[in-house]
Parts: C-alpha cells; structure tokens; sequence
C-alpha cells in the first residue's frame, strides 16, 4: 500500500445473479465498465438449471435476471452472456479443489442509475483482510476472512471465529480490502475437510481475472485508473517537479495531506509521497491537481504555476479543486429562487460562443452539471489583458451570475468572493478579473430593456407518402446577449409536434421568475414561409395541448426580404421602429393594395410609418405583406384566416410592448371560444435592435446552380426610384426586362440583338459595352432575386451615369421583385413587371 490509499467501507453495488427456477439468488457478480457484469461461469450454469455446475460447454446466446442494489435503489434487468471461460482441470488446475476458468461476463440490456459505477480493483496479496457478501444482496450477511497464501492463480482466504462461513451463494461475488478500498478477486469455492478445524475458501485473484479477459480480447473491461499512467506524456513532467525540495521543512508531507483530504483519501501519519506516486495520483484523480496547486500557490508560487503550465499544455484535469468545486456548487444552489432564474441568461451572455445544451440548466435543482461543463472550456474568450494567465471562461460566467444576482435576493457577495478566491490560486491578475466584472455589470444593467426570445429557423422538406410534413430546425435563444445556439445544430427531419416539443423544451427555461414578461418565440423565415402556423403546433405527448401561439407570444421575422432593399431600406427600417409610437397605422386594405403603384405611392407617404394592419385578401394581402416588409415597415399585422375582413385585426390598438402579448391572449380566446374568435393572426416582428443570427432565414441556394437564370448585379439606383430587374418570358426565351417602380418598362438586349451595336432609337437600355447573360429557351427562373451587372440609365438624361470614381450608391444590393396583386382581378397594365 502506498502512501495515499482510498479510505472508508465501499458503497460498491451488489449483485445477485437470479435462478431461473424460483428467482432465488444463484450466486453474485461484480459491476464492470459499459454495463458489463463479472461472475463465475459456474454460477450461470447454476442459474440457468444446469445439471453440473462445472461443466464447459457453452450454454450459447442466453440471458439470465440479475437483481443490482445500491443504497437507495434497486433493479432487476435482464442479462446478456458476452463470455464464456469455462472451468478448467486440464491446463494446471487440480479437479476437485482447484480448476481454472470459470469467468463468465455478462451486459445488462437497458439503461443504469448513475448510482451503479464499478469499483476499482487492486491484486490480491498474502494477509489481506478480505469481506465477501452472500447471493442475496442483503448488507448484513457478510463474511470476513484473511488472505493466507496467493501464487496469483489461485488465493485462499480463511474465516474468523466469529464470521459467517463462505457458502455456496457467496460464489462469483468480489472480494473487498477496506486497506485498498478495492476488489481482490471473486469467490469462487469453499473447501469442505471433514473435521477440519478451518473454514476455508479460494477464489480468483484480480492477477488472474486480467489475464483471463486479456485472452478473451475483453482488456478494456479490466483496465484500472493507473493502467499507463507512466506513458502519459505528462508523467515524467510531474515527476521531475515533484521530485525538488520545497521551502517549508515538511513541504511535501504538508501538501501531501492537503490533498489527501481535499480528494478523500486516507494517508500514512509519517514520511511523504513519492514523486511517481504524487504523479500517478495527479494523473488518475481529476481534481488532485487542482488541490495540489491550492496547496503549494502560498509557500511554493513558482511550482504553483508550473503546474499549472503543464496542466494547460496537456489538457490535464479539472479546473477546480475538490473543495473549489463543492462551494461553487453550494452556492449557486443556494441561491434564492428569483436569483437562480437568471442563471442561464448570465451564463449564455458570458460565454455567447459557446453551445450551452438546455439540459444543463434542467439539473432537477443542481447546477453540479453547469459546473463541471464550465470547467472545461479553459481560457478566456479574448486574450489574457495585460500578458499573464486569461481568466478562465467558468470564472468570466460565475462574475455574471453574481451581476444578475446583485438586485435579485442576493448572492452575489458569496459568489465574488469565491472569484476572487480562485483567480488568485489560478495566477489571474487582479485587473483582469476586475475588467470581466466590469462587463458583466455593464450586461446586467441592460439586460432587462427586452423579454428573452427564442429563434427558430424552420425550412420544409418534401412531403411523405403518408402526408406528413417535416421541417428542418435550428434554435437560438436570446436572454439579453444576442443570438446563441443551443445545442448542437442537428438536421434531421421533424414533425410540427416535435418542433413544438423542442421549443417549449428550451423557452421554459427562459422565463424569469421575477418578470410577468414572457419569453418570445421569434419564427425567422425565407418569404416563402411567412403564413406558417407554428403558432397552432402544440406537443401532441403531453396532458395538456401545450400550443405555442397561446402559451406564448409567437412573431415572425423575414430579414431576406428587408435586406434585398439595400441600405435605403435598412435605414427607413430603422426610423420606421424609432416612430413607431408617434405614427399611425397604415391600413392595407384592397383598394390600396389594388396595384403596385397604389401601395408604393401609400408607403412613400407615409414613409415612416412603423406598423401595417393588412386587411386586404387573397393574393393581393400576400402581396401586400412581403411589399411591406420590403419596404422596411418593421410591424406588420394580417390575418392568414378565411374570413372576410379580418376578424382578429380589431382586438389590437395596444402600443408595440403590448401587441405580441395581445396576439398571444387572442390566440388563447380563440381556443376557447371559436366562433367569437374566428381570426387566425399573424404578427411581423423585426426590432432593428434584435438582429437574427447571420444567414438566418435565407432562401437555400438550388444544389443544381446551373438552372438559375441570373441576369447580373444591380449597380445604381435613380433618386426617384429603385430598380428592379426581371426575366420576361416570350414565345421564343426568357428575356431581361428592367423595370422601374410605378414608372415603366424598358427592355433588354436579347442574343439576336448585337451587343456591339448601338440600342435602337428611343431605347434607354444599358451600354452597348456593358454584357448580359440571360437563359436559354427552356430554362426557368427558380431564384426571383435577380440582379444585373450593368448601370442602368438615370431617368433625366437617358445615358449612363457619369463616372464618379466611387461605387455608386447601393452597389450590388439587388432589390425585390413582387406581384402585389392578382392579376385576374386588374387591368394587365398594372402588372407589366
């Protein structure tokens, strides 16, 4: 035994192998990695009801019942056979009192507690104190006995006076040493000698069961903790830093014990660790390096941050020590409950590049999980101010629980403390921890100007045979810090009802315990997808609906089509939101929307109007929603419903705060009371100060590219008016047109028209020096965002523009192409583009 050693009774699992016949306990087993169990072959045959306990033929594809008890919690599962090694007598084993073999393992089917983990092992030696526990389980009946002779095939062992005799359930159990709080071996046999004044026994020792699994090809079940631990790139590093004198008189001895209590291990009372054993430990137990550096940072600064330097270098351990680890989980557990709801918004506002699951802020009230995964993320996000070691991203998230705690019930003075605590152990100056505190009081001081919000970009995916519809999904949340994946961005196909189980899975979460404001659930599209109903999707496995739209607020953001206008539209965007209080409504209805020309005159006089009620129908209202947002106009409220008129539209004359919410109560009545209710509608939301992730609801580029018919880039636009280009299909190909908003229409060169030559008279196309590129006859446009390289004309003077020497003004900013009206409801005039 060495210098440190694993203290305490083991809280090792039992494990009872079951009888077919009766459900009895046939024997034991011991608990491997991977749901893996140890037993001897001999009692699977016994549980099995075979004739001869020891017979080796394999009993083939079979399962027997095995019963594995904990404290606290117990289960019975069904057991595969993986290996079979068969009692030997004819390779060195004696017959009747000794044979060979006699391993079997077995893999439970289905999942374990967490509770169920395997205990170490360590190899059997002469005059080790050894329990063996019976079949049944039960903690009281136990035998104690001593090792008196092990040559590494075989051990004996034999009881005490006062002990329980070994008897023939005790069979395939381990055999426990509290000096090495460890397994020894199994049982295996008991010797019966008739008049015999000892009770005997052997077993197997740990030397052998290695062997036995080796040869099988099972080395990995049988690996321990220090199995290549001298290999390991960073042992001789340890070594040689652990191998110097320290400057207190009893350094090492001093440290050696400070880290034996941090990690619970028990110690020798006199001399110190080795230098290999003081490695090994550092190697094996996750949190002995941290607790090493803890004790040496006082009166040994430099080893301190040598270690350190290793650790970094090789990616060693945990970042906390034992006790480091202990308080930071007691504290935020302990937070007040107000506090504690705004953990995950610090956590994701501290670290926004790093992927948080929703699982690790579902720990059933412990936050151990955040912790641990924290302390895996080493470094900081930005480089270390001031040179020095970078402040590790747990400590930057703990600094921003403790802002968001400061005016929540407390907690946050604990929480600093412990910061300040481990920044000095760790070598973090002083200034740079205060600079991450800084910003996190900086975030928590505008984090309660908006609700939190949750992203979701659906894309459908061709419908099945049976007329499912599946959707492709990523989510981001949003708690104040911008936009953060959270999780793994996975693209298999979902139904509505997954979808819907997803998102309320990662907006409950969200809300704030302190706050009526409910999260928002912000579905960013394509503008092909404006009208889809996530708002009725509902998670069809629960008690209760759970519809999204009535549960919570749900919007809709398309920034392809803001985003095609250029910077023009962009900034009217801006200006729209800014007045959204001070301007009226714009009313849609189908008089305005009748023709492209009406509704652009109505959204150039009312240029700054923030909100749009569309009651207009059919077509002409799709028209009108995408021209809308287009313009720049950031509220956009229609109904997609049926009914004439736009029943919902009447219910909302509350200023902006309130209309999500509005439209969340209104889909709430109209669950309740359809017929009063008849509306289905739908609210566009896009604050300039919310930006949705980058390439977020934009259309997917074609896999075949080569069908697009593209005629060029945009390269100016007149004062009076955007530009837009098109592709007019004639009897004969597809044919560039430009055309001008509310103007008129001028066309382009086709290929039977030289390029070379000057334009026909009165034409004001583009310069005979410029190309265009156009598709050919059978071709079909499957991209309505064109473009083109050319300039076209300015209006006044009808030749090109004068060369400036700059880009002109919205340079490659192509802008959209949209039908506003039906065309079988006006004159064809008014549809020319």
């Amino acid at each position: 035994m060495g210098w440190f050693h694993t203290r305490g009774p083991s809280s090792r699992p039992a494990v009872s192998v079951l009888a077919e016949a009766d459900g009895e306990p046939a024997g034991s087993g011991v608990l491997l990695p991977g749901r893996h169990l140890l037993t001897c072959a001999h009692v699977v045959n016994s549980a099995l009801g075979r004739p001869d306990p020891l017979t080796s033929d394999h009993p083939g594809p079979v399962t027997v019942r095995v019963r594995i008890i904990a404290p606290g919690v117990t289960v019975e599962r069904e057991a595969e056979l993986t290996a079979w090694i068969p009692p030997r007598t004819d390779d060195g084993g004696l017959g009747g009192y000794e044979w060979n073999g006699d391993l079997a393992v077995l893999r439970v089917t289905g999942a374990l507690p967490p509770a169920f983990q395997p205990p170490p092992w360590h190899p059997m030696v002469k005059e080790q104190r050894v329990r063996a526990w019976h079949g049944s389980g039960e903690p009281g009946v136990f035998a104690d006995a001593e090792v008196t002779n092990c040559d590494g095939r075989f051990g004996y062992f034999d009881g005490g006076v006062r002990s329980l005799d070994i008897e023939e359930s005790y069979s395939g159990g381990p055999l426990w040493t509290n000096d090495e709080s460890a397994v020894v071996g199994l049982v295996t046999a008991k010797l019966d000698i008739r008049g015999g004044p000892v009770r005997r026994a052997w077993g197997i020792p740990w030397q052998r069961v290695r062997r036995e699994l080796d040869d099988r090809g099972l080395a990995h079940l049988a690996a321990g903790p220090e199995d290549g631990v001298r290999d390991h790139p960073a042992y001789w590093e340890l070594v040689t830093l652990l191998d110097g004198p320290l400057p207190a008189v009893d350094g090492w001895a001093r440290c050696g014990r400070a880290v034996a209590r941090q990690c619970g291990l028990g110690h020798r009372a006199d001399g110190a660790p080795s230098a290999e054993e003081f490695a090994r430990l550092l190697l094996t137990h996750e949190r002995a390096l941290p607790a090493l550096v803890e004790a040496a940072r006082r009166t040994a600064h430099e080893l301190a941050d040598q270690l350190l330097s290793v650790a970094g270098r090789h990616g060693l351990a945990r970042l906390l020590s034992p006790h480091e680890y202990k308080r930071l989980v007691e504290h935020i557990d302990a937070l007040p409950a107000p506090a504690a709801a705004r953990v995950p918004a610090a956590v994701r506002a501290a670290l926004p590049l790093a992927a948080l699951p929703a699982a690790l802020f579902n720990g059933g009230g412990s936050h151990a999980a955040l912790v641990e995964h924290l302390e895996t993320l080493h470094g900081d996000i930005a480089s270390a101010p001031y040179g020095g070691v970078a402040v590790p991203r747990l400590l930057r998230a703990v600094e921003y629980v403790a802002a968001a705690c400061s005016r929540a019930g407390g907690g946050d003075t604990a929480l600093r403390q412990w910061c300040d605590r481990v920044a000095e152990r760790l070598g973090v100056s002083e200034t740079a921890l205060l600079d991450r505190r800084r910003d996190a009081a900086d975030w928590a001081r505008k984090w309660r100007l908006n609700p939190p919000r949750v992203l979701v970009e659906l894309r459908a995916l061709p419908s099945r045979e049976d007329g499912a519809e599946r959707y492709r999904m990523r989510l981001w949340c949003d708690d104040g810090s911008g936009p953060q994946p959270v999780s793994e961005q996975d693209q298999r196909p979902r139904t509505s009802g997954e979808v819907a189980r997803e998102i309320l899975a990662v907006v409950g979460p969200l809300r704030r315990a302190d706050d009526s404001v409910l999260p928002v659930v912000e579905l960013v599209v394509d503008r092909d997808s404006l009208e889809l109903p996530l708002d009725d999707w509902e998670d069809p496995d629960q008690p209760l609906p759970r519809v999204l739209g009535a549960e919570y607020p749900v919007v809709v953001n398309c920034p392809e089509l803001r985003e095609r206008g250029g910077d023009g539209i962009l900034s009217d965007w801006r200006e729209r939101w800014r007045r959204l209080d001070s301007e009226e409504p714009l009313h849609i209805d189908d008089e305005a929307a009748e023709s492209p020309r009406a509704l652009y005159g109505l959204l150039m006089e009312r240029r700054f109007a923030g909100r749009a009620n569309i009651v207009a129908s059919g077509q002409r209202r799709s028209a009108a929603v995408q021209t809308c947002l287009a313009a720049g106009v950031p509220v956009v409220l229609w109904d997609r419903g049926d009914k004439p008129g736009s029943p919902a539209l009447g219910h909302f004359t509350d200023p902006r705060g309130h209309l999500p919410e509005q439209v969340r109560i209104y889909r709430a009545m109209a669950l309740q009371r359809p017929l009063t209710c008849p509306g289905r509608p739908v609210l566009a939301w896009a604050d300039p100060a919310l930006l949705p992730p980058d390439g977020a609801g934009r259309p997917v580029p074609e896999e075949e590219p080569e069908e697009l018919v593209v005629g060029g880039t945009l390269s100016h636009m007149a004062t009076d008016g955007p530009s837009l280009v098109v592709i007019e299909e004639t009897p004969s190909r597809l044919r560039p047109t430009w055309v001008r908003l509310g103007l008129e229409s001028r066309s382009l060169p086709t290929e039977a028209e030289s390029l070379d030559e000057p334009p026909p008279p009165g034409a004001t196309g583009p310069p005979s020096d410029d190309v265009w590129s156009d598709g050919s006859a059978d071709e079909r446009v499957v991209d309505p965002w064109l473009s083109v390289d050319p300039e076209p004309p300015p209006p006044d003077t009808g030749g090109p523009p004068p060369d400036t020497g700059g880009p002109p003004p919205n340079a490659g900013r192509p802008l959209p192409v949209l039908e506003l009206a039906d065309p079988t409801d006006s004159d064809p005039e008014d549809f020319a583009w």
